[in-house]
């Protein structure tokens, strides 16, 4: 694979703390979309230090944010992900040795923590994510997951109506497209900000389970898109970029 063909998308919002990292961890070959909805120096940070960046200013939520990012990208292959990660030292190696087929749409890629808190947490999850791989089941992260730009496209992007869990769902309707979602343990980023891990590891994980199985069945979905269930700290308005 090559790092020509892959370009980043990130949506931002008061990100100034986060973004530094964030930049030193990005190969200067893989392109940058920014949809920043900040009043810090985000995007000041992120013009100096990529000025080939594309910054897109942009208050909505992060959907919205991420479909905006899809619709920028002009490579084949297109990398969401979030401010307060950071791609492993051996990520852009591992893209590099990737081999994939023509009919895969998606590749998941393993979250970590890049602390010592909460690291049986996220390698669980990460094993998770292996385990339903192996199922065919995409069951990824918004911070880590690699789409096809057409076959997101024709699976119809991101659902503008969900708040929360329309990485996964996004997964799940390439999927349904009739496109293969793989998992690629190599390809790693390392979680810096605990926040919603903090609110509760079984309340994350309920979470992250329990409303992606009623937007798969269709039963109860309807509930899924009116709010976030409380993941985000007010469901109304829509919830912060960046913040993932």
């Amino acid at each position: 694979m090559r790092l020509q063909d892959l370009t980043v998308v990130v949506p931002t919002k008061d990100e100034a703390d986060n973004i530094g990292p964030f930049l030193d961890s990005l190969d200067d070959r893989v392109g940058l979309v920014v949809v920043d909805a900040s009043d810090d120096d985000t995007r000041e940070i992120i013009r100096r230090r990529r000025p080939d960046a594309v910054v897109i200013e942009d208050s909505g939520t992060i959907p919205e944010a991420r479909q905006i990012g899809l619709e920028r990208a002009a490579t084949e292959w297109v990398l969401f992900t979030d401010a307060d990660m950071s791609f492993g030292g051996d990520y852009w190696r591992e893209w590099e040795a990737l081999d994939v087929s023509e009919n895969v749409g998606a590749v998941q890629g393993a979250k970590l923590s890049a602390d010592d808190e909460y690291r049986t947490y996220y390698k669980l999850f990460s094993f998770g994510i292996r385990v339903l791989s192996w199922l065919t089941i995409p069951g990824g992260s918004g911070s880590n997951m690699i789409h096809r730009r057409r076959a997101l496209l024709d699976a119809g992007g991101f659902d503008p109506a969900l708040t929360a869990n329309e990485d996964i769902y996004a997964l799940w309707s390439v999927r349904k497209a009739g496109w293969r979602v793989i998992y690629a343990g190599g390809l790693k980023v390392y979680e810096r900000d605990h926040r919603r891990l903090e609110q509760g590891r079984l309340k994350k994980t309920l979470h992250g389970w329990v409303r992606p199985l009623m937007l798969f069945t269709g039963l109860g979905d309807d509930r899924v898109r009116e709010s976030s269930w409380g993941y985000w700290k007010e469901d109304e308005p829509a919830p912060e970029k960046g913040e993932g």
